[in-house]
């Protein structure tokens, strides 16, 4: 018998066997090729096998095995030998063999059907190479090379990993922040997910089973998970990458258990402090801990609406916004959700508490001090312990760290006690601190408190004692001010009783001092009774009683200031222009304020003491102006007329009210643009006997949701303050500055409103078509080492394009990002667009203006469009400009289904969905919750196709659906929705059971409020008389002036579930962008969100039924 050796398939042969060996009786399952894990002496094997049977293979009926090994080969290749060249060079020369494209291309395609995994697309369409080099994983030469930074990215992935927690941002946009250190043609999402897969599986091992003390984590994983590597995408074979994965799974416990020990101690709105810099310059980066939520009484009849805007101060300076929180009512309560639980704060003045403030219009409506803020650094020591690789604050005081180092700065005049050699000398820093590295324990002498640091402590302290009192809220020195005594608290589980302690002020037992009814500067020290001093702050006490009133002179009257429960105080005015005299006995305690210059201040420091003593306390008080001033940041007067954006952040309105009952101010925001359409916003304050000073910057959110409306990069917002007659008015801009071409290549930076040229810009171009490559900065001509303010277009920039000129992040000029294509460039507008990446080069107002379109829509239909990883350089890169800078933003917010899948692919924040909100004027509500049900349906598959790891699929599903929950009204109760697609699993209460008595509440809780919105009142109440709708629902107004608030979440539902469309009330659409927003913000959480969410679920119910 003979036999046909031509029809035995040797491909098949050895693929049956490699699956035998993982179980996979059903053939291939779909998963990536890394993930079958082949092993050095498989991959050995496959080599010779397709060196011996390769080229001379001619029957057809083994191509595809054929193509199933060339392809794993080739993967596997990347993975374990990448040279470092985008080739096929590297799999054929250990082949011995060179294919042509039309090989290659044949091979791959075949392979990847038999292995059931998809071709990837790039710019210029198929990426066979791509495709195969994606499958492999990461290249092991360059993961285990420091020089490339992929293991760099895993360690800081690690190290950040709980920056994701609280669904704040997925792994994937962590890894993001870290791969400046990889090879340029690394950065991309692939590489990101990737990488993010590996850090999920990390941490998910590491809180799973004990790998911290193990001596040799992964082996400790084969014997009690076997499966626990068949996902990682480098070969954990090598002995090299053993190694490395041990090193990993150790970081990933240690932090791990870093951040348990850190749960245990934390409490809300509480910070930790991390050391910046290197001396003799030093800084605070503080790490603030806020709760999920948070509720606080409030007098809801001095609301506007119950959406309120966050902001972060030091003292009274603010140092950052944190956008916007919408207030759910529970009793006499407003509750709010606070979608970023750790957030971090650049410190400037340590010694100043910082709190997080609710403001209502620029009001302070709120405040949460947050606990530990306030470092004395110039009265106490600072003690640093080495843990995650930077020196945190452990203490101020005594304290026991479980570390064997401590960097401990000492204030000028302390003496220290500790071992001959084990005290290391860092330096003097510019506050003439002492700076020293111990590695034993030491005792520090600071006046008259002695404080003990002990290291190698088995348990270090968790909680340490606090004083609680009733805090006055004055700008002041000392930062704290207690109104009456405060008292101690001491945690739970504390190292010492209470009569263990001893507390002492000002050198003197505490009960003496409040006996003696002192009020002044306190120097507070709590010690134990071996004299070791557990707690040292700086205060200062006023009566409980003390309160403070300041009125404006009018008709020729001086200022004055009221001073109550002061009496034992002595009182003085710290002012060259200003002076105190007192008033006549009968109005005792008060004060004419005098000033001898033409114009008052715009603040002054009263300083209050006891009678006889030198130490006071400092007040920084504005002054009673009559009407609306303009403060700088300095708190001084400001005569502008034209400010940016960025300028508001400091920026603030001080108004005072001549009038016994005081009186009301408005604050108008007008929109100028091109259009004819000038829509306003008007604020309502009330400004009673005292000076109320509004934030500008708290008016930032709804300035930049104005200027989205339109499709203006030159818009601007004109904003009036007015009583009976107008006070002020300030042009708020996006940028201060302008680019005005010179010449063909000459460009100058002018300013925003006059021919003026500013010097000192810094400005960048960016290649439109490929955000990825680095920005090149453009050189400022200078005359004599001092900046022109011209700037000449270099020849790199004559030679490609189109390129986008646009200010550096840190400039302090600002101008409109301008589009320069060099008259040397010719662009082919006939040839096929394929890519995101060519559309904007090809993109033209006239000549070509839909190619960009074009892009986003085949991008709304392709996971895979190499448009996406387009627009994920752009929100990396270039987050600092306006997103309207960007045609392909914009594009993206007019197609509703890409837009929805831009959400989900790109892994967008709560944050990022909000600028998406305000700066392109986008309507969540305005997509179809169907449109919404099969993007979402089709990214999971997507995911699962790509053959991602189990762990990240859970954490990226639990991420998405907790950033849908602030874009999709009701997502909790659409969630199956979503994910099926069926209407019968909707909620389908009849409206006019609930919307009647949900409408009762809302004009309760606004009855006092007089200024209702009342944009597109008519529109809609004519819409709804129109409708096929119960008699309850169009009734529920029984007010003109309640009709659009009422009536717009059920106009909106009916747009989501299709039923109507925004152009149905007639009105032109960026006019009605912005009135929808200011519609639902008036009660977002009680009103619109439930009411929009009720009657979607209904429509679509019934509509299923139907």
């Amino acid at each position: 018998m003979s036999i046909n050796v031509a029809a035995i398939n040797p491909f098949k042969a050895w693929l049956s066997e490699l699956q035998l060996h993982r179980e996979l009786v059903k053939g291939p399952n779909g998963r990536p090729l890394y993930s079958y894990q082949l092993t050095e002496g498989e991959y050995a094997a496959l080599r010779d096998l397709l060196r011996q049977h390769l080229k001379r293979c001619d029957n057809p009926t083994h191509f595809q095995h054929l193509g199933a090994c060339f392809c794993l080969f080739v993967s596997e290749q990347y993975r374990r030998n990448y040279n470092r060249s985008w080739s096929w060079a590297g799999a054929e020369t250990e082949l011995g063999v060179v294919l042509s494209p039309h090989e290659h291309a044949t091979l791959t395609q075949k392979g990847l059907d038999y292995w059931k995994r998809p071709v990837r697309r790039r710019e210029n369409g198929r990426d066979w190479l791509g495709t195969l080099f994606a499958e492999g994983g990461l290249p092991w030469p360059l993961v285990q090379d420091d020089r490339h930074g992929f293991g760099r990215a895993v360690k800081r992935g690690i190290k950040h990993f709980f920056r994701t927690e609280g669904n704040r941002r997925t792994t994937s946009d962590l890894m993001a922040d870290f791969e400046e250190d990889l090879p340029l043609t690394f950065r991309t999402l692939e590489t990101r997910q990737l990488l993010a897969g590996i850090v999920d599986q990390l941490m998910y091992l590491a809180e799973h089973y004990p790998l911290k003390d193990q001596e040799d984590p992964a082996s400790y994983l084969d014997e009690i998970a076997p499966e626990w590597s068949e996902e990682f995408p480098i070969p954990l074979d090598e002995t090299n990458a053993r190694r490395l994965i041990n090193d990993w799974l150790r970081d990933a416990g240690q932090k791990r258990q870093e951040r348990k020990d850190a749960l245990e101690k934390e409490r809300e709105f509480t910070c930790e402090h991390v050391l910046q810099g290197v001396l003799p310059t030093w800084a605070i980066r503080t790490e603030l801990i806020l709760p999920k939520h948070a509720s606080f009484v409030i007098d809801l009849t001095q609301l506007c609406s119950t959406r309120l805007d966050i902001a972060y101060y030091e003292g009274e300076h603010i140092l950052a916004r944190g956008g916007a929180v919408y207030g759910q009512l529970n009793g006499d309560k407003l509750e709010v959700r606070f979608s970023n639980t750790q957030v971090t704060l650049e410190r400037r003045h340590i010694s100043e508490p910082v709190t997080l403030r609710l403001l209502d219009n620029g009001r302070v409506v709120h405040r949460f001090q947050f606990e530990g803020s306030v470092l004395d650094f110039q009265y106490t020591p600072l003690v640093f312990e080495r843990r995650a690789e930077r020196w945190q604050l452990a203490g101020t005081s005594s304290c026991s760290l479980s570390g064997d180092t401590a960097l401990i700065r000492l204030p000028s005049g302390s003496e220290l006690n500790a071992e001959q050699g084990a005290v290391t000398d860092k330096g003097v820093d510019r506050e003439a601190g002492h700076w020293i590295e111990v590695t034993t324990d030491v005792s520090l002498h600071c006046n008259d408190d002695v404080y003990r640091i002990e290291l190698n402590q088995v348990h270090r302290e968790a909680l340490k004692p606090a004083l609680i009192g009733n805090q006055a809220q004055f700008d002041s020195n000392p930062s704290i001010i207690f109104l009456g005594w405060p008292s101690l608290d001491l945690p739970e589980g504390f190292a010492y009783g209470r009569d263990e302690l001893v507390e002492l002020t000002n050198g003197q037992p505490i009960d003496a001092l409040r006996r003696s009814g002192f009020y002044g500067l306190v120097r507070y020290s709590l010690r134990n009774k071996n004299g070791k001093t557990l707690l040292q702050r700086r205060f200062a006490v006023l009566p409980r009683e003390f309160s403070l009133g300041l009125s404006p002179g009018i008709q020729g009257q001086p200022a004055r200031i009221a001073l109550k429960g002061g009496q034992q105080l002595d009182c003085r005015v710290v002012s060259d222009s200003l002076k105190l005299q007192p008033l006549p006995d009968t109005q005792a305690n008060g004060y004419l304020i005098q000033h001898d210059s033409q114009r008052p201040p715009a603040s002054f420091v009263l300083e209050l003491g006891p009678k006889g003593h030198q130490q006071t306390i400092q007040l920084r008080l504005p002054y009673p102006y009559q009407g609306a001033r303009l403060l700088d940041t300095d708190l001084q007067p400001a005569s502008s007329c034209e400010i940016s954006l960025r300028e508001l952040l400091g920026h603030r309105i001080a108004l005072a009210s001549g009038l016994l009952q005081g009186q009301s101010f408005f604050l108008v925001l007008e929109l100028v643009s091109e259009s004819a359409l000038r829509p306003q916003r008007v604020y309502e304050i009330r400004v009673g006997q005292n000076p109320v000073q509004l934030s500008l910057y708290s008016y930032q959110n709804d300035i930049i949701q104005m200027l989205g409306a339109v499709d203006d990069q030159d818009a601007f917002v004109k904003l009036h303050v007015e009583t009976e007659q107008r006070l002020l008015t300030l042009n708020i801009r996006r940028y201060n500055g302008r680019l005005a071409w010179q010449g063909p290549d000459v460009f100058a930076i002018c300013d925003i409103s006059t021919p003026n040229v500013l010097n000192g810009a810094q400005v960048e171009a960016m290649l439109m078509s490929d955000p990825k490559q680095a920005p090149f900065v453009l050189a400022e001509r200078t005359s004599q080492d001092v900046g022109t303010g011209l700037f000449e277009i270099p020849n790199a920039l004559q030679r490609r394009g189109p390129w986008l000129i646009y200010p550096a992040q840190d400039s302090s000029i600002q101008f409109r990002p301008t589009l320069y294509v060099s008259n040397s460039q010719g662009i082919d507008m006939t040839g096929e667009v394929c890519s995101l990446h060519h559309a904007t080069e090809a993109f033209h107002p006239e000549r070509n203006p839909e190619v960009i379109n074009q892009q986003i829509a085949a991008m709304s239909e392709d996971f895979g469009h190499s448009g996406w990883q387009y627009l994920a350089d752009l929100k990396q890169h270039f987050a600092h400009l306006p997103l309207s800078s960007f045609e392909s933003w914009k594009a993206l917010s007019r197609h509703p289904r890409a837009m929805a899948l831009a959400v989900l692919r790109l892994e967008m924040d709560e944050t990022f969905c909000s600028r998406v909100r305000d700066e392109l004027a986008v309507i969540w509500e305005a997509t179809p919750l169907r449109l919404w049900a099969e993007v979402y349906q089709y990214f999971m598959r997507s995911l699962h196709e790509l053959g991602l790891p189990q762990v990240l699929i859970r954490n990226l599903e639990e991420n998405r659906a907790s950033v849908l929950r602030a874009v999709v009204s009701g997502f909790d109760h659409v969630d199956d929705y979503l994910h099926t697609g069926k209407c019968g699993s909707l909620t389908k209460v009849p409206p006019e059971a609930a919307l009647p008595i949900w409408c009762g509440q809302l004009r309760q809780v606004h009855d006092s409020n007089r200024r209702w919105p009342t944009e597109l009142s008519s529109e809609l109440g004519t819409w709804v008389s129109r409708q096929e709708l119960p008699a309850q629902l169009k009734t529920l107004s029984p007010v003109g002036y309640a009709n659009a608030v009422i009536y717009l979440p059920i106009f909106m539902a009916f747009v989501t579930a299709e039923r109507a469309r925004l152009k149905d009330l007639g009105v032109p659409l960026p006019y009605l962008k912005f009135a929808v927003r200011l519609l639902a913000d008036f009660d977002r959480q009680n009103w619109f969100g439930p009411v929009h969410a009720l009657m979607v679920s209904y429509l679509l119910a019934t509509q299923s039924e139907a």
